[in-house]
């Protein structure tokens, strides 16, 4: 019977000593990303596009590595390049045909110091459609908007 105890608290003191398993890493995070996406397609995508590029959303600007903006619209750029402040940014995208457009349109834009916005890459792809997680990956994206590029 002490013998049983002994293994017993032998292999108690083992497992509760023993180093713990490393965890699973997906590697760093990404970049922190303002989301701009005013009707409920365009925030599936934006929701979608951020999962597979593993950017973490943020509601603070000032935080912000990036401003990523996705709207539906049939035309060919329906956002301009550069904005003095998000509130026009936000403003200009509510606009859009945000649930009736035939294309989704996908912007990043850089935060300057002053909080203006200039705009880095611009796609288009039809909605029904969609982009793939390939051309996600694909050198098209890779020095632009693509996952990567942060």
């Amino acid at each position: 019977m002490n013998a049983l105890r002994r293994v017993g608290i032998g292999v108690v003191l083992a497992v509760a000593l023993a180093p713990a398993a490393p965890a699973q890493s997906y590697g760093p995070p990404g970049p922190l990303v303002y989301v701009v996406a005013t009707s409920p397609s365009t925030q599936k995508e934006a929701g979608r596009l951020m999962r597979f590029c593993r950017w973490n959303d943020t509601t603070a600007l000032r935080d912000a590595d990036m401003v990523l903006v996705v709207v539906r619209s049939s035309g060919s750029n329906p956002l301009n390049s550069f904005y003095d402040s998000a509130k026009w940014l936000v403003d200009d995208a509510s606009s859009q045909a945000n649930e009736s457009g035939s294309l989704f349109h996908t912007y990043i834009y850089s935060i300057r110091k002053n909080l203006s916005l200039d705009q880095v890459n611009h796609r288009t792809y039809e909605v029904e459609s969609g982009i793939s997680e390939q051309d996600l990956r694909g050198p098209r994206y890779r020095f632009g908007f693509g996952c990567d590029a942060y």
